[in-house]
């Protein structure tokens, strides 16, 4: 299926990261030598520049801030092919991600500062509904406002997609779970929406409570997906992880293009375990060789 034509939209979180790898075991309470880097970064603006380097024609909408950030965010758009068209801007700070990695790449620990997700309320969302009518998918993150979440749910006409985020963030989806065509959630997440400890059960009960595709992710594991009857589980590709920080993103963007693309549940999963295997063997969250991906 030939995805270049295809439009997506993302609706979610865009925030400067500041992240740090060690280069040796962490001890808590130690400064450990290794290496530190700001970037751009948000789940939803993770989301939006792989579904670009993945083939579709995407477009973000989110609430921005007009600080020292606000060109290197025009120039990020600019340079992975994202319109910022639908934005809205404000004269306030950008949103701030912390995080540390440990040696092997995994997230040891995170702070995230999101005030201004937290104004993206439904009258704004509002007024991107002509626009987004438009789109073959639709992608909601749950930093967003859970009335807002809600609001998007109930008349955004497009095919639903969602990240979960955080366990923390989870539930703010659960109103709309019979409105989403695929949900990307990892195992904490899936138990904080279920209650239910085991990726299969969470599963079923996601399905029950109405999403139409689940993609459970199982980190070196791989993925776990559902539709209708239908369960199977992608195995990982095993890579050397330099940062891991983006793979989940990565997984929900293949997911979204493959959606937009009217790909079934089998070749979502594999696009979306190839993805997020690309992105974890190399720096960042977001990769260019994902373009390379696309091309194949």
């Amino acid at each position: 299926m030939d995805t270049t034509k295809k439009k997506v939209a993302v609706i979610g979180a865009l925030n400067v990261d500041v992240g740090g790898r060690a280069d040796r075991p962490l001890t808590r309470g130690d400064s450990i030598p290794g290496r530190v880097r700001t970037s751009l970064g948000g789940v939803g603006w993770n989301i939006a520049r792989n579904c670009s380097l993945l083939g579709a024609e995407t477009a973000f909408f989110s609430l921005l801030g007009q600080d020292e950030h606000e060109q290197a965010i025009r120039a990020d758009g600019e340079r992975f092919g994202v319109s910022l068209d639908g934005c809205c801007w404000e004269e306030r700070q950008n949103n701030r991600y912390l995080y540390i990695c440990d040696e092997r790449g995994d997230v040891a620990a995170a702070v995230n500062d999101m005030e201004l997700c937290s104004r993206i309320t439904p009258d704004m969302a509002a007024t991107w509904l002509p626009a987004l009518a438009g789109y073959d998918a639709v992608v909601i993150d749950a930093n967003l406002p859970a009335e807002t979440l809600a609001f998007l749910g109930e008349h955004v006409t497009a095919p639903l997609a969602a990240d979960s985020v955080s366990a923390a963030k989870a539930p703010r989806l659960r109103s709309i779970l019979s409105r989403l065509h695929t949900l990307k959630v990892n195992r904490v997440e899936a138990d904080a929406l279920t209650g239910c400890h085991r990726p299969l059960d969470a599963a079923r009960a996601l399905l029950e409570a109405g999403v139409r595709r689940v993609a459970v992710s199982l980190g070196p594991e791989g993925v776990l997906c559902a539709e209708g009857k239908t369960f199977l589980r992608q195995n990982a590709i095993n890579v050397s992880a330099v940062d891991a920080t983006g793979a989940g993103d990565a997984l929900t963007a293949a997911l979204a293009v493959g959606l937009a693309g009217g790909l079934p549940l089998p070749r979502c999963a594999q696009l979306g375990v190839t993805a997020a295997s690309v992105t974890i063997s190399q720096p960042g969250s977001v990769t260019e060789a994902l373009r390379d991906l696309a091309k194949r």
